[in-house]
């Protein structure tokens, strides 16, 4: 299980992510979309295509543009259609199975 988290809360959990270029990618039914909240940000991968960007907030605590997203990815980067990755302040680790 690998697991998302900004100030002690889970904001994603998953047995089905995906790692790419060092960043795990969560499929979007397994993030609490609730914590997140689209910005106007976008940026451009060559091989996956447009990303758009979430602020993850907890409560008062916002983490700007921490999560990103590729709605429509270019044929190369299907596999994370509308997954979600997470950086900055988010830290993701893997569950122990204990």
């Amino acid at each position: 299980m690998i697991i998302a988290e900004y100030k002690d809360q889970i904001i994603a959990q998953s047995e089905n992510s995906i790692e790419i270029e060092n960043s795990i990618y969560f499929p979007r039914s397994d993030v609490f979309m609730s914590f997140l909240t689209p910005t106007r940000t976008v940026t451009r991968c060559p091989w996956k295509g447009m990303a758009t960007y979430f602020d993850v907030r907890v409560l008062s605590n916002v983490c700007k543009d921490s999560a990103w997203s590729y709605q429509n990815p270019k044929s190369k980067g299907r596999l994370i259609r509308c997954y979600v990755a997470f950086w900055k302040d988010i830290v993701v680790l893997k569950e122990s199975d204990d």
